[in-house]
């Protein structure tokens, strides 16, 4: 996904870039549901060990209140770990080293 920006050429990810369109079928409905890998892939998407609500909504195409959700699940599963810092919560994969 790490793809080069059309916008500008310099290789940088920017929102537009990294935006998927989600199919719909004929009902206007999403085509395929949003599975927790496809959650955990954003990771590769974005710069950095961490992500946001916002990452995982631009990435996926959903609302960022549909990614808080499933961020938040994915923290209950004990995939990953959460953390405020300031008004962001960030969320990382959990490694060895965190359980």
């Amino acid at each position: 996904m790490a793809s080069e920006c059309e916008r500008d050429g310099r290789g940088e990810k920017h929102r537009c870039c990294r935006r998927r369109n989600r199919e719909r079928d004929e009902d206007g409905q999403f085509a395929r549901q949003i599975e927790a890998g496809d959650v955990l892939a954003v990771f590769e998407a974005v710069d950095g060990p961490v992500v946001t609500t916002t990452d995982v909504s631009d990435v996926l195409g959903i609302t960022t209140e549909a990614a808080r959700q499933k961020l938040n699940r994915l923290v209950t599963e004990g995939e990953l770990q959460r953390r405020k810092t300031g008004r962001t919560v960030v969320y990382w994969q959990v490694t060895p080293r965190d359980e």
